[in-house]
């Protein structure tokens, strides 16, 4: 008894798991799809430029460095998790945020970046935001 009892303990970690994975996927896409959609409409850079390997032009590395702080900061993901998202090292993310705090000495700079905190983590719980494009 205490065999099947264990087995079926495993059996319902690994779908709680599988559950708890996938909802976790479904959240990091969302994340992305709002960061995409916010700041590449905020800073007028295109869609999906946010995302490429490479550092691109300077207005796209700073928006990029942007988008990695408030998902750090506003959507509360690791510095790996970041990186992950970005295709960056963490101590690549670590940089970018330390530049984003460091322009937050700038009033305008500083409200557009707290009207985004507020509007990322809104955008990331809407059901809908899964199928959105622009």
């Amino acid at each position: 008894m205490l065999q099947i009892s264990h087995a079926f303990a495993l059996k319902t970690r690994r779908r709680t798991s599988a559950f708890s994975d996938s909802v976790e996927s479904q959240r990091f896409q969302q994340a992305r799809l709002a960061i995409d959609f916010a700041i590449s409409n905020v800073f007028a850079i295109e869609a999906g430029a946010l995302w490429r390997g490479t550092r691109g032009v300077r207005n796209i590395a700073s928006a990029r460095q942007v988008a990695m702080y408030l998902a750090h900061v506003s959507c509360g993901m690791s510095l790996t998790e970041v990186g992950a998202m970005f295709g960056r090292d963490r101590t690549t993310v670590a940089h970018g945020c330390l530049k984003v705090e460091y322009r937050r000495d700038d009033p305008m700079f500083d409200r557009a970046m707290d009207l985004l905190g507020w509007a990322l983590p809104t955008l990331v719980m809407r059901p809908d935001m899964q199928c959105r494009t622009h």
